[in-house]
């Protein structure tokens, strides 16, 4: 059977790539040459078929017509310029500054934490979940003026404890 391929081969390689450059793009005709030989390699009963070089020809014809759908699909659906693969960002942050954040997070947590537990929420109600100082005081039952002093109270301390710098302007709104 090896000898049969390999006779093949040779008898059909130079015309039936010929003919796959002429129904496709001269860059993919070797590999459309090569995917016919390797088919007709494949093929379950080799002895079956009658005419080896009209398989190889219909095999090729069949590779370059999808090679030319797909070209179509995909020049169709990519974009205009090219994109290189330095332009591409990664939307999330670098290890080392995720790393970071988590570590600024359990720093700024950890000094909230020494307060009591009504301040600390008077807080994270205020500052990180964005509520005015009377829903504030609803969500936790204490008057408004209250919820003011505790959120002034927390600010205090985070300050002391890690200054103006650390907290930054996101929570300063």
């Amino acid at each position: 059977m090896n000898n049969l391929l390999d006779i093949l081969f040779r008898r059909h390689k130079k015309e039936l790539l010929a003919f796959a450059e002429r129904q496709s793009n001269v860059n993919i005709a070797e590999d459309i040459t090569q995917e016919a030989f390797l088919r007709l390699m494949q093929h379950p009963n080799l002895a079956a078929i009658e005419n080896h070089r009209a398989y190889l020809f219909k095999t090729a014809a069949n590779l370059s017509k999808n090679a030319h759908e797909h070209e179509q699909i995909r020049s169709r659906y990519a974009p205009d310029e090219a994109i290189e693969l330095e332009q591409l960002v990664c939307p999330l942050p670098a290890l080392e500054f995720a790393i970071a954040a988590q570590q600024q997070i359990e720093c700024f947590l950890a000094v909230l934490t020494q307060l009591p537990e009504v301040v600390q929420h008077a807080f994270i109600l205020s500052k990180l979940d964005g509520l005015s100082y009377p829903e504030v005081a609803e969500a936790l039952g204490i008057s408004g003026k209250s919820a003011q002093r505790y959120v002034f109270k927390a600010w205090q301390h985070l300050i002391q404890h890690l200054g103006n710098d650390f907290l930054g302007d996101n929570l300063t709104r």
